[in-house]
């Protein structure tokens, strides 16, 4: 009776596992606009990327948006779109979103929206590519992505002459 006393615990174990939701590698993005579905699969998005340590693929659009697919080896630059909202859907991997010197740490399912003008940039730190559904409004056109410099940190003297206007009393605000 006691060699047998394993079986139940066994036979639960491997009925609740049997029932969790698998999880694949291989995300489904189906995606439907005006002409159609456009089904795709997550693995041969990412190799449509190429090696490129930052690439950015068009799934479809409509007039209102367009939906891609950003593949992050390493990092981006810091950029912001003067003219594009966007929305990001980490799909895969992990990294740190950079939003006006905030920083988020970012995996599978984190959602993050970014409205125009305001710089940010991704940093992958999983050892494989991260990508993530990006959808941006209006569509995105390639063209409005603008190079963010590094800000330089303030100094007291920095300070001292941004304040001046305010102390002289014509600060217009």
């Amino acid at each position: 009776m006691a060699r047998k006393s394993w079986l139940v615990p066994a036979a639960l174990v491997l009925f609740v596992t049997g029932c969790m939701p698998q999880v694949s590698g291989n995300r489904t993005l189906a995606m439907r606009y005006e002409g159609g579905w456009k089904m795709s699969g997550l693995d041969a998005e990412i190799a449509r990327a190429g090696n490129r340590d930052v690439a950015i693929t068009e799934l479809g659009r409509t007039a209102w948006s367009s939906h891609h697919v950003a593949v992050v080896r390493t990092e981006e630059k810091p950029h912001y779109h003067r003219f594009h909202d966007l929305t990001v859907v980490v799909l895969r991997g992990e990294g740190l979103l950079t939003v006006e010197q905030k920083q988020i740490p970012m995996s599978v399912g984190d959602v993050a929206h970014i409205q125009r003008g305001v710089p940010h940039f991704f940093r992958n730190t999983s050892s494989q590519p991260s990508a993530a559904l990006v959808m941006f409004s209006p569509p995105f056109d390639g063209r409005d992505t603008v190079a963010e410099e590094e800000p330089k940190r303030k100094t007291d003297e920095d300070e001292d002459e941004e304040d001046a206007p305010k102390k002289r009393g014509w600060w217009p605000f």
